[in-house]
């Protein structure tokens, strides 16, 4: 079995970064990958990693209820 791989805090925060301006359609298709490569990953970013993703889905929702559309306003 390989070694799991480790974000550094570079990474993290290219990770959160990234993730600002992921639409729905890049959330699902990331937290799949995050899935089914979880192997990989060490739990601790394991965790980080669907707990940012969490969040960015919990504003998308709250963008879509008060919005009425997946977009950040500004």
């Amino acid at each position: 079995m390989t070694a799991p791989i480790k974000l550094t805090q570079e990474d993290r925060k290219k990770f959160q970064e990234g993730l600002k301006t992921m639409k729905p359609a890049e959330i699902l298709e990331l937290m799949n990958f995050v899935d089914s490569w979880s192997g990989l990953f060490t739990n601790k970013d394991l965790r980080f990693m669907k707990s940012c993703i969490g969040k960015r889905c919990e504003r998308l929702l709250r963008n879509a209820v008060k919005n009425f559309s997946f977009d950040d306003k500004k």
